[in-house]
C-alpha cells in the first residue's frame, strides 16, 4: 500500500535557484573502496611503521609495539561492532558527536563535539610538521637544497586547501593512488625483512603477550591507538556514501582488519630483521632512517629513495583525509547551529562543506606560522606531540561512544540488531578502552618522553577536560536559551526537518485536517523539494502525522475503518507504530521539509521486514473490531509480494493541502536514482488508478493482476521497476 493522491505525471519539480550554496552534502559519491581509502590513508601506514613504531621502540625501550598493534586491533574491532550498528540507524557527518548526543543526551553530545574538533584538528595540523621536516631533510640529502620546513608545509597546505573544496570522490581517487603505492612498498620491505632475519632465525619475541606487562604499556597502547586514528571516519562519510547502512559497516571492518594485520606484521618483521635484542638500540641510533637503511642493503638505493618519497606522500594522504574529517565535523555542527550556521553550508556544484574546509585551512595556517616563528621542532613539538595528543582525544571519544551505543539501543525496541551488537560488544569495548585511557594518562610522561613533573604532562590532557566542560556548558545554554536549536542537536541531515517539524500544528478541528501551515519553506513558494534521509534518531510524531493525515481518506482507508470518527482515533496510533518500525529497520525520507514522507524496505536477502514482529497482537489491541480487515490487507500484500531481490516502496504520502506540487514525485525519484546506481529493482502497490500513470512515468509497470481485497474491497495494483530505467530522472 503505497500512495495517497500525489501528483500528475506532468507535475515538474520546482527548480532550485542559482545559489551555489546548499545545506546538504553530496550523496552517492563514495562506495566501500573509496571510504576504505579515506580510512587507511588517515592512518598513514608507512609513516606509522617507518616513524611511529621505530620511535616507540626507542622511547619505551621495549619491543612490544607489534603485539600492541594486534591487541588494539582486537579492541577496535569490538568497538566497531556497536559503532557500525549505530551507523545503520544514524547517518550523520558528525559521527562521534551525534552518537553521544543520541545515546547519552544532547548536552553531553555538545561536550563530545568540542573534544572531537580539538582532537581531529590536533591530528591534522600536527602532520604538517612531519611533512615539512621529512621532505626538507630529503631535499637536503638528495639535492643539497636547504628549504625551511614551514615553506614545504605551507605548500602542502595550499594544495590541501584546494582539494578540500573539490568533489569528495576526486579526493578519494587521489588517496587511492597514494595509498596503493604506499602499501606495496611496505609489503616489499616486509618480504625483504622476513627473508633476511637476524642470525638466520625468525623469532616471535615481539609478539609475546608478556610484552604488555611492562612499565611502559600505556605508552605502547596509546601509540598503537594513534596509528589507527581515522578508522572511525567511515561514519563521517555516511551521508556521501552509497547505501550507508551497508557501506560504512563493510568499510570499517575491512579497514580495521587490513590496518591491524599490516601494522602487526610490519613491526614484527622489522624486529625479525634487526633482531629483538638489538631493535631498541638500532631504533635509538637511526630513528626514522632505520627501515630505509636496512632495506637499502638488499634493494638498492633507488627503491629505498622511492620509499622515502612515499613516506612523504603517506603524510600528505593523511593530511587530506583528516582535513576532510575536520571539515565535516564543522559542517555537522554548523548545520545544527551548535556552531555558527555558516559552517553548515556546502557548495551546490561539488557538494563539499567548503566553509568548514576553509575554516580548518585558516586554523592550520595560523598554527604553522606560530610554530615556525617560535622556532619549535616540527617533528617532536608539532607532529609527535600533536598526533599523540589527538590520539588521546579519540580514545576518550571512543570510550564515550561505546557507552552511548548501549544507551541508544537500550531506549529502543525493535531495531533489528541483536544483543551482541547492542550491548555485549560495546560493553566489552568500553571497559577495554577505559583501561587504555587510564594507562595512557598514568604513563603520559613516558609517552611524551618528559619528566613526570613537566607542565605539558598535565596541561595537555586537562585541555580535553576544559573543552568538554565548555561544550557541556554551551549545550546547557542552548537548551535554556535556544530550544529550537537544542531540539535539532544530533539530527544531522534531519536537523532542518527537526526544526520545521516543531512548527507543524497538531490537529485541532473536527475534520482532522491540519490547519494552514505557516512555517517558512512549507507553504511559501517556490518550494525547494530537497529530500533528506531520516534516521532512527528523528522524533516519530512529526513523521507519523504526515502519513496519518495523508491516508485518513481514500478507498483503502474507508474500507479498513468505515466509521470516520473511529478512523481518526485509530490512525494516529497505527501510523506511529508503522513509523517507529520503519525508522528502526527501513529507510525513511522526507521532502518539502516534512510535508511529504516515503518509506522503503530492503528485500535483498528475503522478504521485507515491513511490520514489527508483534504486529498481529498490536493490531488486535489497537483496531478492535476492524482488526480482521487490517490482517486481510496485510496477508493479501504478503501473498502477492515478489520473491526476487528488490527494494520495496511501502508508503509515499504528502500532506493533503500540499499535494500536486511534485513533492511525492521528488521523494520517489530520489530513491530511484540511488537504486539505479546500485542496479536494484523496486516494487510497490498502488492504491488507486489515478497514480498508475505517475508510476509508469517513473519506470514502474504493472506485474500480475490486481490484488483484490475481501468484502468487495478496493483493488491494489502491484508494480515492478527494473533498475536503470529512466536513469536520468
Amino acid at each position: 500500500m503505497v500512495d495517497n493522491n500525489l501528483a500528475s505525471p506532468s507535475t515538474a519539480l520546482v527548480r532550485v535557484g542559482r545559489s551555489r550554496v546548499s545545506s546538504a552534502l553530496a550523496r552517492n559519491r563514495l562506495g566501500v573502496a573509496s571510504i576504505v581509502f579515506f580510512i587507511v590513508s588517515a592512518a598513514a601506514p608507512l609513516t606509522v611503521i617507518g616513524s611511529g613504531a621505530v620511535l616507540t621502540f626507542a622511547n619505551t625501550k621495549t619491543i612490544g609495539i607489534p603485539i600492541a598493534y594486534a591487541v588494539i586491533a582486537v579492541v577496535l574491532a569490538l568497538f566497531a561492532v556497536g559503532y557500525v550498528a549505530m551507523s545503520r540507524h544514524i547517518t550523520n557527518a558528525g559521527a562521534f558527536y551525534t552518537y553521544v548526543a543520541q545515546g547519552l543526551g544532547r548536552v553531553p553530545g555538545v561536550g563530545a563535539s568540542f573534544v572531537a574538533v580539538l582532537a581531529y584538528n590536533a591530528m591534522q595540523v600536527g602532520l604538517y610538521g612531519g611533512f615539512g621536516a621529512i621532505l626538507a631533510s630529503h631535499l637536503n640529502t638528495w639535492f643539497g637544497w636547504s628549504v625551511p620546513w614551514w615553506a614545504l608545509a605551507l605548500l602542502a597546505w595550499l594544495v590541501i586547501a584546494v582539494l578540500g573544496v573539490l568533489r569528495i570522490d576526486f579526493n578519494s581517487r587521489v588517496l587511492a593512488v597514494l595509498l596503493t603505492a604506499e602499501c606495496l612498498i611496505m609489503l616489499v620491505f616486509n618480504v625483504v625483512e622476513l627473508g633476511n632475519p637476524a642470525d638466520g632465525t625468525i623469532t616471535f619475541d615481539s609478539l609475546s603477550p608478556s610484552n604488555l606487562v611492562t612499565a611502559g604499556v600505556g605508552a605502547l597502547l596509546v601509540t598503537a591507538v594513534t596509528g589507527f586514528v581515522g578508522f572511525e571516519g567511515g561514519a563521517v562519510y555516511a551521508e556521501e556514501s552509497r547505501d550507508p547502512r551497508r557501506t560504512v559497516a563493510r568499510a570499517t571492518y575491512i579497514a580495521v582488519a587490513f590496518v591491524g594485520v599490516l601494522y602487526a606484521v610490519s613491526a614484527w618483521a622489522l624486529t625479525v630483521a634487526i633482531g629483538p635484542d638489538r631493535i631498541v638500540d638500532a631504533a635509538t641510533q637511526q630513528q626514522a632512517d632505520l627501515i630505509f637503511t636496512f632495506n637499502a642493503g638488499f634493494l638498492g638505493g633507488w627503491i629505498v629513495d622511492t620509499g622515502r618519497i612515499l613516506i612523504v606522500t603517506s603524510l600528505f594522504a593523511a593530511l587530506v583525509s583528516f582535513h576532510n574529517t575536520v571539515a565535516r565535523y564543522l559542517f555537522a555542527l554548523g548545520r545544527e547551529k551548535v556552531l555558527p550556521a555558516g559552517l553548515g553550508s556546502t557548495n551546490r556544484r561539488t557538494g563539499s562543506p567548503y566553509v568548514g574546509s576553509l575554516t580548518q585551512t585558516v586554523l592550520a595556517f595560523g598554527v604553522i606560522v606560530v610554530f615556525a616563528a617560535a622556532g619549535l621542532d616540527p617533528l617532536i613539538d608539532l607532529m609527535y606531540i600533536g598526533t599523540t595528543f589527538g590520539g588521546l582525544g579519540v580514545v576518550i571519544l571512543m570510550a564515550l561512544t561505546s557507552i552511548s551505543v548501549i544507551g541508544y539501543f537500550g531506549r529502543r525496541g525493535d531495531t533489528g540488531e541483536n544483543a551482541w551488537r547492542k550491548f555485549v560488544s560495546p560493553a566489552i569495548a568500553a571497559i577495554l578502552l577505559l583501561v587504555v585511557l587510564w594507562l595512557t594518562l598514568d604513563q603520559y610522561s613516558t609517552l611524551l618522553g618528559l619528566p613526570a613533573g613537566h607542565p605539558a604532562v598535565w596541561i595537555l590532557p586537562l585541555t580535553f577536560a576544559v573543552f568538554g566542560v565548555a561544550g557541556i556548558c554551551w549545550g546547557a545554554y542552548l537548551k535554556s536559551a535556544r530550544p529550537s536549536v537544542y531540539a535539532a542537536i544530533g539530527l544531522g541531515a534531519n536537523s532542518v526537518i527537526g526544526r520545521a517539524s516543531q512548527d507543524l500544528p497538531a490537529r485541532t478541528d473536527s475534520s482532522g485536517v491540519i490547519p494552514a501551515i505557516t512555517s517558512p519553506g512549507l507553504a511559501m513558494g517556490p518550494i525547494r523539494h530537497e529530500v533528506f534521509r531520516i534516521g532512527a534518531d528523528h522524533p516519530i510524531g512529526p513523521v507519523s502525522r504526515v502519513l496519518s493525515e495523508a491516508f485518513v481518506t481514500g478507498e483503502v482507508a474507508e474500507w479498513l475503518v468505515p466509521d470516520p470518527e473511529d478512523r481518526r482515533r485509530i490512525y494516529p496510533a497505527y501510523w506511529a507504530m508503522a513509523v517507529e518500525h520503519a525508522l528502526g529497520v527501513g529507510e525513511v525520507f522526507a521532502g518539502g521539509e516534512l510535508s511529504g514522507v516515503s518509506v522503503w524496505y530492503p528485500a535483498v536477502f528475503g522478504p521485507p521486514h515491513a511490520s514489527p514482529r508483534d504486529w498481529d497482537q498490536r493490531i488486535d489491541v489497537m483496531c478492535g473490531p476492524y482488526a480482521p480487515r487490517f490482517h486481510a490487507l496485510h496477508h493479501a500484500m504478503d501473498a502477492a509480494h515478489p520473491k526476487a531481490p528488490h527494494h520495496y516502496l511501502a508508503y509515499v504520502a504528502v500532506l493533503p493541502e500540499l499535494q500536486s506540487r511534485g513533492i511525492g514525485t521528488a521523494l520517489v525519484q530520489h530513491r530511484l536514482r540511488e537504486l539505479d546506481i546500485a542496479s536494484m529493482p523496486a516494487y510497490l502497490e498502488a492504491t488507486n488508478r489515478r497514480n498508475l500513470a505517475l508510476y509508469v512515468h517513473l519506470g514502474f509497470q504493472p506485474t500480475g493482476g490486481p490484488i483484490a481485497l475481501p468484502d468487495n474491497g478496493p483493488k491494489l495494483y502491484p508494480m515492478w521497476r527494473p533498475p536503470s530505467v529512466h536513469r536520468g530522472l
